[in-house]
C-alpha cells in the first residue's frame, strides 16, 4: 500500500496541456502575472486543464485584514496583493447612521489619488486633485458644514442653513490676488478702496485720494452721483469744479460754528480726554457733546494735541463712547476771520490777469476807511489769507439805497461825516430851527482854462471873457505865470476867441482848450456870487 500520493507536477512555469477528467497538475516555477507559475490545475471532463488555486494567489491573498498601506506580496512583490476587509469596527459614514462591522481598509489609492484617513493625496509629482461632474451635476457641501483651508483650519466658508442662512467666511484674511479684492478683518478692500460697515475709506499706503465716476466710459465731466439724505464734509476744503451749483435753500449758512468729528479710540466712563480723527479748528472754550459727555458743566474743551489728536475736556464721560461714533463741537472761540464769497475772474487774457474778489462780512474795522467792525464790504482785487481779506474797496451799482427808520431825516440832504459815513440832513421844515449859519450848500460846475500863453491869477477873483458875457467863474487856486487856471461856480461856456478878463482887467490871454471838472456838484461854500451886469 503506497504512503505518498503525487499529482502531476513541473518545475517550470507552463500549464500542462492536458490532464484527465480529475487529475491536478501543480506547477512550482515562480509565478508572475504573464505565465502560469505557482498555480494548480485539475481537469475537467474534456481534458483541459483548468486553473483552480495555487501558490500564486495565496501570496496574493496573505496580507491581514485591513491592512494596505507598507503591504506589499510577500514572495513576488511585482504580482501585487488583494487587500482583504476588515470587519471588525463600527462606523458612521456622513453622519447617516452606525454600522456595527463596516468593512474598510487602512489606505487605499486609485489611479492618481490615495485616500488615507480623512485625507485625500495625489500622489503623482505636483499632480492636482479635480472634482469633475457629468453635465448639470454639481460639487455639493453640505448645509452646515464648514469648507475649512489650512493645516489649523485658519479659515471657513460655510452655508449657515440652520442659524443665519448665509454663506459665513470665517478665519484668516482673504486676498483675491487677480481681482485685487481682499477681506482684512472687517473690511473688504477693492484695490485700493474700503468697505467697512458703514464706511467707504482708501487703504493705508493706498493714498490719500478717493474718486467716485458715475461713468467711466464717459468724459471726467460726465455721469451723476446721486446722494440720498443729507451730505455731510468734514474735510477743510471743499472744491466744485463746475459750471452750475443750485440749491434749494432758501437761506445759504456759511460759517457754521458747529462741526462733526469721528471718535478714534473707545472712550471708557471716567476720562477727561477723547482722540478725534481731526482737531483743525478746534480752540479751548469750544463745546464737545456725545452720548457721555452731555450733561452740564462736561464737554468744555480745555486742551488739544495737534500731535496725537488727543482733545481734554471739562469733566469725565459718564458713559462709554466706541470708536467710529460721531461727535458734534459747538465752536465757542473768536476766529477773527472774515465771512463772505471769494470768487475768482480774468480781466484780460493769460494767467497774470487772475483776479479774486470778494463780498461779505468784514470782521475788522475798514482798512483805509474809518468803517467800524463787521461792516459789509466789497473788493473787486482781493488778498485772502487765512480767510482774512485785505484790498481797496470797489463801487456799488445799484438803483437805490433805502436807510434804516429814524437813521435819515425825509427830503433831508445826504453828506459824509468825518469817518465817511453816509448822514441825513435835517429835514427842511425844520430850517426854521437853524438860526444862524455861514455856509450854504450849493451846486458848482469846475473847469480847467488852458490858456494861449502864460497868465496869473488871484484865487477868488472873477473871470469873465471878452464877447461872452454869459459865460463867468471864480479863481480855485491862485496861479502864477501858468498857462492853466481853474474856475469854479462857472456859468455858461467859454469859447477859444476872447480873451479872459481877471476882475475886468484884461488878461491878453485866450483859452485854447476847456475841460469840465465836474458840473453841477454840491458843494458848501460861504460866498454866494450875484454875478454880473
Amino acid at each position: 500500500m503506497a504512503s505518498i500520493i503525487r499529482v502531476k507536477r513541473s518545475t517550470g512555469v507552463a500549464a500542462p496541456s492536458s490532464l484527465n477528467f480529475g487529475e491536478l497538475g501543480l506547477t512550482v516555477g515562480v509565478g508572475t502575472v504573464t505565465n502560469r507559475g505557482g498555480r494548480l490545475f485539475a481537469g475537467d471532463n474534456s481534458g483541459n486543464p483548468q486553473l483552480v488555486g495555487g501558490k500564486f494567489y495565496t501570496d496574493m491573498m496573505s496580507i491581514a485584514p485591513g491592512l494596505v498601506q507598507g503591504q506589499d506580496n510577500p514572495a513576488t512583490p511585482d504580482n501585487g496583493f488583494i487587500p482583504v476587509l476588515d470587519t471588525r469596527s463600527p462606523g458612521n459614514p456622513g453622519g447617516g447612521g452606525n454600522v456595527n462591522r463596516l468593512p474598510r481598509v487602512d489606505q487605499w489609492s486609485v489611479d492618481n489619488l490615495t485616500l488615507d484617513g480623512n485625507t485625500i493625496y495625489s500622489n503623482n509629482n505636483d499632480g492636482d486633485i479635480k472634482f469633475v461632474t457629468n453635465g448639470t451635476g454639481e460639487v455639493n457641501i453640505d448645509d452646515d458644514t464648514f469648507l475649512s483651508f489650512g493645516a489649523g483650519k485658519d479659515a471657513k466658508i460655510e452655508y449657515d442653513e440652520n442659524g443665519t442662512d448665509k454663506i459665513r467666511v470665517t478665519g484668516a484674511d482673504w486676498v483675491y490676488e487677480n481681482l485685487n479684492v481682499e477681506i482684512n478683518g472687517g473690511t473688504t478692500f477693492f484695490d485700493n478702496v474700503g468697505i467697512s460697515s458703514n464706511v467707504i475709506s482708501t487703504k493705508s499706503g493706498g493714498g490719500n485720494t478717493l474718486f467716485i465716476d458715475p461713468y467711466p466710459d464717459g468724459l471726467s465731466n460726465e455721469g451723476t452721483v446721486i446722494v440720498k439724505g443729507d451730505l455731510q464734509v468734514d474735510g477743510t476744503t471743499t472744491t466744485v469744479n463746475s459750471n452750475n451749483v443750485t440749491v434749494n435753500d432758501s437761506i445759504f449758512n456759511i460759517g457754521d460754528v458747529t462741526s462733526n468729528r469721528t471718535v478714534m479710540a473707545t472712550v471708557v466712563v471716567g476720562v477727561s480726554t477723547i482722540t478725534l480723527d481731526s482737531v483743525v479748528g478746534i480752540n479751548t472754550g469750544d463745546q464737545i457733546a456725545a452720548t457721555g459727555i452731555d450733561a452740564s458743566g462736561i464737554g468744555t474743551v480745555s486742551a488739544y494735541n495737534t500731535s496725537t489728536k488727543v482733545v481734554t475736556y471739562t469733566g469725565t464721560s459718564n458713559a462709554e463712547i466706541s470708536a467710529t461714533s460721531q461727535v458734534v463741537i459747538t465752536h465757542g472761540f473768536d476766529t477773527n476771520t472774515d465771512r463772505g464769497i471769494s470768487f475768482n475772474y480774468n480781466t484780460s487774457s493769460g494767467t497774470g490777469n487772475n483776479k479774486t474778489g470778494f463780498f461779505g462780512y468784514n470782521d475788522s474795522a475798514g482798512e483805509g476807511s474809518s468803517a467800524i467792525a463787521r461792516a459789509w464790504t466789497y473788493i473787486p482785487d482781493a488778498t485772502v489769507t487765512n480767510s482774512v481779506v485785505s484790498g481797496t474797496r470797489g463801487f456799488l451799482d445799484i438803483k437805490g439805497i433805502y436807510y434804516q427808520t429814524g437813521d435819515y431825516s425825509t427830503h433831508g440832504v445826504v453828506f459824509f461825516d468825518a469817518n465817511g459815513l453816509q448822514t441825513s440832513t435835517n429835514d427842511p421844515s425844520t430850517a426854521a430851527n437853524t438860526l444862524t449859519s455861514n455856509q450854504i450848500l450849493t451846486a458848482v460846475t469846475e473847469i480847467v482854462i488852458t490858456l494861449d500863453g502864460t497868465a496869473s491869477f488871484e484865487a477868488g477873483s472873477q473871470v469873465t471873457q471878452v464877447g461872452n458875457s454869459a459865460a463867468y467863474g471864480v479863481v480855485k487856486t491862485t496861479t502864477s505865470v501858468a498857462n492853466t487856471v481853474t474856475l469854479i461856480g462857472v456859468v455858461g461856456t467859454f469859447n477859444n476867441t476872447g480873451d479872459l478878463l481877471d476882475d475886468g482887467n484884461n488878461t491878453a490871454r485866450n483859452p485854447t482848450s476847456v475841460s469840465t471838472t465836474y458840473t453841477n456838484k454840491p458843494i458848501w461854500t460861504n460866498t454866494l456870487d450875484g454875478g454880473t451886469f
